[in-house]
């Protein structure tokens, strides 16, 4: 998404609470005065701490898109079928209707549209929807003649965002991002319904996180190292890896609903799911599970972390019967 062209056209703000705690909803009835100096800050905030493909995700429905409101509400805008302010109310009090968990905090709701943006081909505009909910506090100098007198003012800092999103037109893509992490998963699960869009580098991140839980879960130490030998030969003999390959070498050493229950862990860990055909980069994923892979447990509660390439083919255990134990690791170069 390029936005070097983009400027700020509308702005409106409503204050939302929270109703748990008896707070109210107040909706403004047009929209703000905007100069060039606040239209700075919100392109050189707002707009670009959301538009990273780190932050890109899509709206979804359980059972039909166009039931998901948010996405609804700014296709019927983009469509000229509501204007602006109604539009922006209809978002606040969606949002007002999600906020149900008493440690949500009542904010400042921005709406904004945006124009100017280009996929690359083409000018496309944008909703940005940004919630503040923490105001800082700023320290103005104030010039009187040859006097200089300090003043504290509160105030919002837009290179701060607390929630935000920006709904593109004609695409169910949405870049949104929450800094309250899981602690406020409302935001992306409940206010925009949105699912994070997989790339190459989240991917793998998400199956090595799958792949470490399972070794884990093998107790035969032999058995883990074989499970770890297995899949490593195939990260290093083919280019790309699909999850259905993980979940097939996983499956010969763990049962079938353990392997489905780890993905679907790190699903909604990660805030996407991968399909079983999803390609992923093989030495990509060897390379970031190289030291946990190096980690092979020996029993009696004993760890050992191995060189790369080293593997274990053998473990003799002998217990005096005195409290004394000897451990003969026999080990293995892979190839």
């Amino acid at each position: 998404m390029l936005i070097g062209e983009s400027r700020v056209e509308r702005l409106v703000v409503h204050r939302v609470g929270n109703q748990v705690r008896g707070e109210g909803l107040q909706l403004s009835e047009r929209a703000c005065d905007v100069d060039d100096g606040v239209s700075s800050l919100i392109l050189s905030g707002y707009l670009r701490g959301v538009v990273s493909d780190k932050k890109k995700h899509q709206f979804f429905h359980e059972s039909d898109l166009n039931l998901n409101e948010i996405y609804h509400y700014t296709r019927q805008f983009f469509r000229d079928e509501l204007d602006f302010l109604t539009v922006s109310q209809r978002i606040a009090k969606h949002l007002y209707a999600r906020s149900q968990h008493p440690n949500i905090s009542a904010g400042d709701l921005f709406v904004i549209l945006f124009t100017g943006l280009s996929d690359g081909e083409r000018e496309l505009r944008a909703l940005g929807v940004f919630k503040s909910e923490v105001r800082d506090d700023f320290l103005s100098v104030i010039e009187a003649g040859e006097v200089f007198d300090i003043r504290h003012a509160s105030g919002i800092n837009p290179r701060l965002i607390d929630k935000g999103a920006l709904i593109l037109e004609n695409s169910p893509l949405v870049y949104a991002v929450d800094r309250g992490g899981q602690q406020a998963k409302f935001w992306l699960d409940d206010f925009l319904k949105a699912m994070r869009v997989p790339d190459a580098n989240s991917s793998s991140r998400m199956v090595a996180s799958v792949v470490e839980q399972l070794s884990e879960e093998i107790a035969d130490p032999l058995e883990q190292a074989r499970f770890k030998d297995e899949f490593l030969a195939v990260c290093g003999a083919e280019e790309e890896m699909s999850t259905g390959q993980v979940s097939s070498i996983a499956e010969k050493f763990v049962g079938k609903e353990q392997v489905s229950q780890a993905f679907d862990s790190a699903a909604e860990t990660y805030g996407f799911a991968l399909d079983e055909e999803a390609r992923l980069p093989a030495q990509n994923m060897a390379k970031r599970l190289e030291k946990s892979l190096s980690k092979y447990g020996i029993g009696h509660g004993i760890s050992v972390l191995l060189p790369t390439g080293i593997t274990l083919k053998n473990i003799q255990s002998v217990n005096d019967g005195e409290g004394e134990l000897s451990l003969t690791l026999k080990l293995h170069k892979r190839e």
